[in-house]
Protein backbone atom coordinates (compact mmCIF):
# COMPACT_ATOMS: atom_id res chain seq x y z
CA UNK A 1 0.00 0.00 0.00
CA UNK A 2 1.43 3.00 -1.44
CA UNK A 3 1.32 6.15 1.31
CA UNK A 4 0.57 9.49 0.50
CA UNK A 5 3.24 12.74 0.24
CA UNK A 6 0.97 14.39 2.98
CA UNK A 7 1.17 11.38 5.44
CA UNK A 8 5.07 10.80 4.52
CA UNK A 9 5.88 14.82 5.59
CA UNK A 10 3.98 13.23 8.82
CA UNK A 11 5.89 10.60 9.61
CA UNK A 12 9.28 12.14 8.72
CA UNK A 13 8.46 15.05 10.71
CA UNK A 14 7.38 12.22 13.67
CA UNK A 15 11.06 10.70 13.27
CA UNK A 16 12.85 14.08 13.46
CA UNK A 17 11.32 15.02 16.89
CA UNK A 18 12.14 11.30 18.15
CA UNK A 19 15.51 11.72 16.80
CA UNK A 20 16.32 15.03 18.29
CA UNK A 21 14.78 13.97 21.56
CA UNK A 22 17.53 11.48 21.49
CA UNK A 23 20.37 13.60 20.50
CA UNK A 24 21.86 14.77 23.62
CA UNK A 25 24.12 17.16 23.04
CA UNK A 26 24.78 19.51 25.84
CA UNK A 27 27.33 22.56 25.47
CA UNK A 28 27.06 24.68 28.54
CA UNK A 29 29.31 27.88 30.29
CA UNK A 30 27.66 27.65 33.87
CA UNK A 31 27.17 31.03 36.10
CA UNK A 32 27.08 31.32 39.74
CA UNK A 33 25.11 33.38 42.17
CA UNK A 34 25.80 32.87 45.43
CA UNK A 35 24.46 34.73 48.60
CA UNK A 36 26.95 36.23 51.08
CA UNK A 37 27.18 33.65 53.81
CA UNK A 38 25.95 35.58 57.35
CA UNK A 39 28.68 33.66 59.51
CA UNK A 40 30.99 34.72 62.39
CA UNK A 41 34.47 35.70 60.90
CA UNK A 42 37.35 33.87 62.04
CA UNK A 43 40.49 35.90 62.25
CA UNK A 44 42.91 34.32 60.21
CA UNK A 45 44.85 34.75 57.09
CA UNK A 46 43.52 32.50 55.04
CA UNK A 47 45.37 31.69 51.71
CA UNK A 48 43.30 30.18 48.60
CA UNK A 49 45.42 27.61 46.21
CA UNK A 50 42.96 27.18 42.97
CA UNK A 51 44.70 24.40 40.55
CA UNK A 52 44.72 24.63 37.11
CA UNK A 53 42.25 21.66 36.86
CA UNK A 54 39.88 23.52 39.29
CA UNK A 55 40.42 26.62 38.06
CA UNK A 56 39.43 25.18 34.03
CA UNK A 57 36.83 22.16 35.16
CA UNK A 58 34.78 20.76 32.38
CA UNK A 59 32.36 17.96 33.00
CA UNK A 60 32.59 15.72 29.58
CA UNK A 61 30.30 12.90 28.96
CA UNK A 62 30.19 11.21 25.49
CA UNK A 63 28.00 7.74 26.00
CA UNK A 64 24.77 6.16 24.14
CA UNK A 65 22.25 8.54 25.89
CA UNK A 66 24.66 11.45 26.11
CA UNK A 67 26.32 12.39 23.55
CA UNK A 68 29.09 15.37 23.40
CA UNK A 69 27.93 16.88 27.13
CA UNK A 70 30.23 19.29 28.02
CA UNK A 71 29.27 21.64 31.03
CA UNK A 72 31.76 24.45 31.86
CA UNK A 73 32.15 25.02 35.33
CA UNK A 74 35.82 26.28 36.04
CA UNK A 75 34.88 29.76 36.23
CA UNK A 76 31.78 29.36 38.11
CA UNK A 77 33.66 27.42 41.34
CA UNK A 78 36.11 30.12 41.50
CA UNK A 79 33.57 32.76 41.73
CA UNK A 80 31.73 30.15 43.99
CA UNK A 81 34.50 30.05 46.57
CA UNK A 82 35.41 33.93 45.82
CA UNK A 83 32.00 34.99 47.26
CA UNK A 84 32.02 33.14 50.69
CA UNK A 85 35.78 32.83 51.57
CA UNK A 86 36.09 36.69 52.17
CA UNK A 87 32.93 36.70 54.95
CA UNK A 88 34.67 33.78 56.44
CA UNK A 89 37.92 34.97 56.98
CA UNK A 90 39.44 38.30 58.17
CA UNK A 91 42.26 37.96 55.40
CA UNK A 92 42.23 36.19 51.97
CA UNK A 93 45.27 35.94 49.47
CA UNK A 94 45.68 33.29 47.03
CA UNK A 95 48.73 31.69 46.19
CA UNK A 96 49.78 29.58 43.25
CA UNK A 97 51.46 26.80 45.27
CA UNK A 98 51.99 25.14 48.64
CA UNK A 99 55.33 26.12 48.81
CA UNK A 100 56.70 26.98 51.87
CA UNK A 101 57.98 30.47 50.80
CA UNK A 102 55.13 32.08 49.23
CA UNK A 103 52.40 30.35 52.29
CA UNK A 104 54.97 31.32 55.18
CA UNK A 105 52.97 34.25 55.81
CA UNK A 106 49.87 33.16 56.34
CA UNK A 107 47.76 30.40 58.57
CA UNK A 108 46.72 28.19 56.23
CA UNK A 109 45.92 27.21 52.83
CA UNK A 110 42.51 25.73 51.19
CA UNK A 111 42.61 23.86 48.64
CA UNK A 112 39.12 22.87 46.71
CA UNK A 113 38.57 20.31 44.27
CA UNK A 114 36.27 19.05 42.35
CA UNK A 115 35.41 15.08 43.49
CA UNK A 116 32.35 14.33 41.49
CA UNK A 117 29.32 15.86 39.22
CA UNK A 118 26.22 14.38 38.11
CA UNK A 119 23.23 15.65 36.34
CA UNK A 120 19.98 14.45 35.69
CA UNK A 121 16.95 15.18 32.83
CA UNK A 122 13.65 15.49 33.64
CA UNK A 123 13.11 12.49 30.78
CA UNK A 124 15.86 10.05 32.48
CA UNK A 125 14.34 10.60 36.01
CA UNK A 126 10.84 10.48 34.66
CA UNK A 127 9.87 13.49 37.20
CA UNK A 128 9.46 17.42 36.42
CA UNK A 129 12.88 18.23 37.48
CA UNK A 130 16.27 19.14 36.47
CA UNK A 131 18.60 17.96 39.15
CA UNK A 132 22.80 18.11 39.78
CA UNK A 133 24.96 17.05 42.15
CA UNK A 134 28.44 18.32 43.00
CA UNK A 135 30.70 16.98 45.31
CA UNK A 136 34.28 18.79 46.53
CA UNK A 137 37.10 17.69 48.73
CA UNK A 138 38.46 20.62 50.68
CA UNK A 139 42.12 20.47 51.90
CA UNK A 140 43.35 22.88 54.60
CA UNK A 141 47.25 23.10 54.91
CA UNK A 142 49.07 24.40 57.33
CA UNK A 143 51.73 27.33 56.63
CA UNK A 144 54.56 24.74 56.65
CA UNK A 145 52.39 22.51 53.16
CA UNK A 146 51.19 19.74 56.23
CA UNK A 147 47.81 18.86 56.00
CA UNK A 148 45.59 19.76 58.73
CA UNK A 149 42.03 18.50 57.54
CA UNK A 150 40.25 17.21 54.51
CA UNK A 151 36.90 16.49 53.54
CA UNK A 152 34.05 16.23 51.49
CA UNK A 153 31.54 18.72 50.84
CA UNK A 154 28.54 18.21 48.25
CA UNK A 155 25.69 20.15 46.89
CA UNK A 156 22.20 19.47 45.51
CA UNK A 157 20.23 21.52 43.31
CA UNK A 158 16.76 21.15 41.18
CA UNK A 159 14.46 23.35 38.72
CA UNK A 160 11.07 22.71 37.90
CA UNK A 161 10.43 22.16 33.81
CA UNK A 162 6.97 23.47 34.76
CA UNK A 163 8.86 27.25 34.85
CA UNK A 164 12.12 26.47 32.52
CA UNK A 165 10.96 25.49 29.51
CA UNK A 166 14.28 25.23 28.27
CA UNK A 167 16.70 22.23 29.07
CA UNK A 168 19.90 24.51 28.62
CA UNK A 169 17.89 26.76 31.59
CA UNK A 170 16.61 24.21 33.60
CA UNK A 171 20.20 22.74 34.15
CA UNK A 172 21.86 26.17 34.40
CA UNK A 173 19.35 26.83 36.88
CA UNK A 174 19.87 23.18 39.03
CA UNK A 175 23.50 23.39 38.80
CA UNK A 176 23.49 27.29 40.40
CA UNK A 177 21.29 25.84 43.26
CA UNK A 178 23.56 22.85 43.74
CA UNK A 179 26.84 25.87 44.31
CA UNK A 180 24.16 27.73 46.46
CA UNK A 181 23.55 24.37 48.64
CA UNK A 182 27.39 23.85 48.75
CA UNK A 183 28.22 28.01 49.41
CA UNK A 184 25.81 27.52 52.55
CA UNK A 185 27.03 24.10 53.80
CA UNK A 186 30.41 24.83 53.30
CA UNK A 187 30.59 28.52 55.33
CA UNK A 188 28.52 27.29 58.14
CA UNK A 189 30.43 23.88 58.93
CA UNK A 190 33.71 24.47 58.66
CA UNK A 191 34.69 25.54 61.93
CA UNK A 192 32.72 22.06 63.02
CA UNK A 193 35.19 19.53 61.18
CA UNK A 194 37.06 17.98 64.06
CA UNK A 195 40.11 18.52 62.64
CA UNK A 196 39.74 22.13 61.71
CA UNK A 197 38.34 22.77 65.40
CA UNK A 198 41.34 20.92 67.01
CA UNK A 199 43.47 23.38 64.99
CA UNK A 200 41.93 26.38 65.57
CA UNK A 201 41.47 25.66 69.29
CA UNK A 202 45.65 25.76 69.54
CA UNK A 203 45.83 29.04 68.25
CA UNK A 204 45.06 31.80 71.34
CA UNK A 205 44.07 34.43 68.70
CA UNK A 206 41.27 32.60 67.71
CA UNK A 207 40.04 31.45 70.78
CA UNK A 208 40.67 34.83 72.78
CA UNK A 209 37.83 35.89 70.43
CA UNK A 210 36.13 32.69 69.75
CA UNK A 211 35.52 31.30 72.85
CA UNK A 212 33.09 28.21 71.68
CA UNK A 213 35.94 26.99 69.56
CA UNK A 214 38.09 26.35 72.61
Amino acid sequence: MQTSPKYRLVLLGACCLILGACNQSMTLQTKSNVPTPLVTQLPLHMGVYYKDEFRNYVYTEHSEDRQNWSIDSGASQVALFDQVLPSMFADISYVESLSIPEAGNIDAVLVPQVEEMQFALPGETRSAFYEAWIKYKIGVHDNQGRLIAEWPVTGYGKSSTEFLKSRDKGMLAAVNAAFRDIGAKFSLNFSKVNAIRQWLASKPEVCKRITKLC
